[in-house]
């Protein structure tokens, strides 16, 4: 039987419902004894795998947030990262390791709920939902937020160094261009590989469209022996 997995991030577990202060001093330390005190350890302990640097761990003088997770909830983390949403399925697929949470992409969470490998969520122990705003709840990939929530939304852009660029960047194809062989570096993971591609050739990000894929696919052949990383 395959082991099922937690897609929701921990953290939302014990974010405050009120806005409260928060300071750190001048060592840069936060202190939140005051407004949450440390609680008696458990015995118990939850295993979470997510994206490298997705949270503070301490260093610059930010919070450490697996540290006061801990703190106030008795509760130790056991926490590693992955560097991809193949590298987190590959694992969870192998049956090498279990874990109580994870923090796959959209499309990954998809394949995980079509391979039977989530678990769905008891909303009973997950009160702060309530604040996730309407237009992200819902989602196609799971439309009834069975199984997932969301942590994190962004978009995907470019980012380039006017030490070697000095045209106006206005559209994708720069990533593509010849001049700049050796100094492109690209997404390795298809979601955001594809669509680049896609938008590129004007197509729909959620094409249905077989040939649509496979000229993305092409394209980012072509773009391959540019590629620095």
């Amino acid at each position: 039987m395959k082991k099922k997995f937690f897609a929701v991030f921990f953290a939302l577990l014990v974010l405050c419902t009120a806005v409260v202060p928060v300071f750190a001093d001048e060592a840069g330390d936060w202190d939140f004894s005051e407004e949450y005190p440390t609680a008696e350890p458990t015995g118990v302990t939850i295993n979470v795998y997510n994206w490298g640097e997705y949270i503070s761990n301490g260093t610059e003088g930010s919070l450490d947030v697996n540290a006061e997770f801990t703190r106030r909830t008795g509760i130790e983390v056991n926490y590693t990262t992955f560097d991809s949403n193949e590298s987190l399925y590959s694992k969870l697929a192998g049956g090498g390791a279990s874990y109580d949470v994870i923090v796959p992409s959209d499309y990954m969470i998809s394949k995980l709920m079509n391979e039977n490998m989530l678990a769905e969520l008891d909303f009973s122990n997950i009160p702060n939902f309530e604040y996730i705003d309407e237009q992200f709840r819902n989602p196609d990939y799971d439309p009834e937020n069975k199984f997932s929530v969301p942590y994190t939304w962004g978009t995907v852009g470019l980012f380039y160094n006017t030490d070697y660029v000095t045209e106006p960047v206005t559209s994708w194809s720069i990533l593509w261009d010849e001049q700049y062989s050796g100094k492109i570096l690209m997404f390795d993971n298809p979601r955001d590989a594809f669509a680049i591609a896609q938008e590129r050739l004007g197509f729909s990000l959620n094409s249905t469209d077989e040939s649509e894929w496979e000229q993305a696919a092409m394209l980012l052949k072509e773009q391959k022996p540019l590629v620095q990383a």
